[in-house]
């Protein structure tokens, strides 16, 4: 299980996660840098579900896509912004309104881009969906200068 006891990392410092990371309610459960791994959770809300009652398949895939982008920010202390190439996804299980758990690991990584793969659990560690993703890295962005 991911220790959720986190210090303060390179998220902390950037500030207001982006939109679509607080849309999911990311959560960060464990930066891994051993394993080239991030743990992170989601919630997934009744809002993202389809005509089924199953999350919809482009909030699984946002989520997914989050687990790879925040591995590359976390990992490489904010050096790159991750650019998604391509993303292919297995939709293993049907997915519920509630929790779940997401892990990114980066597989492979040169000067200007990365590789990596991605899962989604629910709480009892099942794999409901996985992908793997191809990043171009852009240098991060630098933060606008604060104003008084």
């Amino acid at each position: 299980m991911p220790n959720t006891n986190v210090e303060e990392t390179v998220f902390d410092r950037l500030g207001d996660l982006p939109q679509v990371a607080a849309l999911v309610d990311w959560t960060l459960l464990e930066l891994d840098k051993k394993s080239d791994s991030i743990h992170l959770s989601f919630t997934a809300l009744p809002e993202f579900t389809n005509p089924a009652g199953n999350v919809h398949g482009g909030f699984i895939v946002a989520m997914l896509d989050e687990c790879m982008g925040s591995a590359i920010v976390g990992l490489t202390d904010a050096e790159f912004m991750p650019v998604t190439v391509s993303l292919s996804t297995d939709f293993v299980k049907p997915i519920s309104v509630g929790r779940l758990l997401g892990t990114g690991h980066i597989t492979s990584r040169g000067n200007s881009s990365a590789f990596l793969e991605a899962r989604l659990t629910d709480t009892e560690g099942r794999i409901l969906a996985r992908a793997i993703g191809t990043y171009r890295l852009l240098p991060f962005p630098k933060p606008p200068p604060k104003t008084r």
